[in-house]
């Protein structure tokens, strides 16, 4: 179905309505971009690996067998601190793609 290009008459409220549109239209661009982004991070020895979204959702989590034989508060410091990095990096990749918006 085409858009259809509606005109009210008045210059300057079409000038703002199809200003509105264009940025409407970047918006959601801006915002699917930010949707795909994640982070990712993993503790300093490398035995568990965590993934997040953008909003710092965890989506993956990769715990090496060796982990198990950390005790379960360090592990789950391991867990929680691989998790803040990733966040961390998530929030770096969308300001990479936000900057050109902003």
């Amino acid at each position: 179905m085409a858009e259809r290009d509606l005109r009210t008459g008045d210059p300057q409220l079409d000038r703002v309505m199809a200003e509105f549109k264009a940025n409407s239209r970047e918006l959601s661009d801006v915002m699917g971009l930010v949707g795909d982004v994640s982070g990712e991070a993993a503790s300093p020895d490398g035995k568990v690996r965590v993934r997040v979204t953008a909003s710092g959702q965890l989506t993956g989590l990769r715990i090496d067998p060796r982990a198990m034989r950390l005790g379960s508060q360090e592990l789950a410091e391991a867990i929680l601190e691989a998790s803040r990095r990733a966040t961390e990096d998530a929030a770096r990749h969308v300001m990479e793609v936000t900057r050109p918006y902003l």
